[in-house]
């Protein structure tokens, strides 16, 4: 019998690699050999692996490389990470044209709204999927317990905080600065920092921790407010140990909107002014609107003081679950991970190949990604660990290196 080779691209860590590790526990559990790792690297070792099945993340940058995969032998499927939120015309055209749509093998969908846009585009309903995401299923009670120990450091760390979530990328670019074309962004910047400022000195009680989207310029918010001691400027792991650690959070139309909403906490999309260029419907759709920074200040103040607001909790909660449910596929207990693997398992690839053991070494605790974060082999068996507490039980492996950005993480079954 073949083994089973499942291959999992990675581009942005720290909102990618707990869902991909959360699907790689479970496909390791179902005796496929797992490679993870950064995606450019995955392409140019690709050849040399076994014939599997690789999984698209929706790069449009990447789609020639999808193509020699299908010519290598292995088969594709696609879990867009931009599949939730996204522009119709923009994504038929860039992230899933008629031709990469002939060669996926299957496609699996946040939501009914990308599953429609797909099929009523190309049809062939066949390869089109309800699948939810791995990375939401982690803001499900039953995975919360992944991110105790980093959650209670945070609280030492931080205190009591509100966490402002931002995504101005398209202003506020990582490496080259402001973009003053983009006048209606750059008017949100600027009144998100003003809101800030004003929040940081009204509410003196609490931190706040602001993060910005992992695109963006992170100088640019610590020089605006370095002067102001309980504002804080960081952008490091999962989102999901922030929100949860925190007492609010805020954002405009960003999908951390809707993981806090998965996570019970209370959510305020800040909205200045309309946009019909930058404002995204879903996100705030499930938030409570604050239009300015007293309005803001009364959520908390009713929050913090009550408990809970009614309008915005008790009225809005299920009309909220109702909108959500539309782009969104595994809400309640059914998660993501189990309908892709059980998806995974309806696909055969031929395959008489092994992975050369010149590719293979023991790794220990060696470094696999190289990044100023650093993630250590260490690091994602503890993952692992903390899994097997919550399934109460061992699911064996074995790591190795193949590169130091390639990670292999076979079953055990010795």
């Amino acid at each position: 019998m073949s083994e089973k080779w499942l291959y999992l691209p990675v581009e942005i860590l720290t909102r990618e690699l707990d869902g991909k590790l959360l699907l790689a526990y479970y496909a390791v559990k179902q005796n496929y050999n797992v490679i993870i790792g950064k995606k450019r690297k995955m392409w140019r070792y690709l050849s040399s692996f076994p014939k599997g099945i690789l999984m698209s993340k929706g790069d449009p940058k990447l789609k020639k490389e999808l193509f020699k995969a299908k010519e290598l032998g292995h088969a594709v499927v696609e879990l867009d990470e931009e599949g939730l939120i996204f522009n119709e015309d923009t994504y038929l055209r860039r992230r899933m044209n008629e031709k990469y749509f002939k060669i996926v093998n299957q496609i699996y969908c946040w939501g009914n709204v990308q599953k429609d846009v797909i099929e009523k585009a190309y049809g062939h309903h066949e390869k089109i999927h309800l699948t939810g995401h791995p990375r939401f299923d982690l803001t499900k009670k039953k995975f919360r317990t992944i991110y105790n120990k980093e959650i209670q450091e945070i609280k030492r760390n931080y205190g009591d905080f509100i966490l402002i979530n931002t995504r101005f990328a398209r202003y506020n670019r990582k490496k080259d600065g402001f973009d003053n074309e983009n006048q209606e962004m750059k008017k949100l910047y600027n009144y998100f920092i003003q809101m800030i400022k004003e929040l940081s000195q009204i509410r003196a009680d609490l931190n706040i921790v602001v993060r910005p989207h992992q695109r963006e310029n992170y100088n640019s918010y610590k020089d605006e407010l370095s002067n102001f001691k309980n504002v804080s400027v960081l952008h490091s792991g999962s989102v999901i140990k922030w929100i949860i650690a925190s007492k609010i959070v805020i954002h405009n139309g960003c999908t951390t909107g809707i993981e806090s909403f998965l996570l019970d906490k209370p959510v305020i999309s800040y909205m200045p002014f309309e946009s019909e260029e930058n404002d995204e419907y879903l996100p705030n759709a499930i938030s409570y609107k604050a239009t300015c920074v007293d309005e803001i200040n009364s959520f908390i103040d009713a929050y913090l003081t009550d408990g809970e607001i009614d309008e915005a909790k008790d009225q809005n909660n299920s009309i909220q679950k109702e909108i959500l449910s539309k782009y969104y596929a595994a809400i309640d207990e059914n998660y993501a991970y189990e309908e892709i693997i059980r998806l995974l398992d309806q696909i055969f690839v031929e395959n008489e190949s092994c992975l050369e053991s010149s590719f293979l070494q023991n790794i220990g605790t060696t470094q696999i990604w190289k990044t100023k974060k650093g993630i250590s082999a260490s690091k994602i068996n503890a993952f692992f660990d903390k899994v097997n507490d919550i399934e109460k039980f061992e699911n064996k492996k074995i790591f190795h290196q193949i590169d130091k950005d390639i990670l292999l993480i076979k079953p055990n079954n010795n």
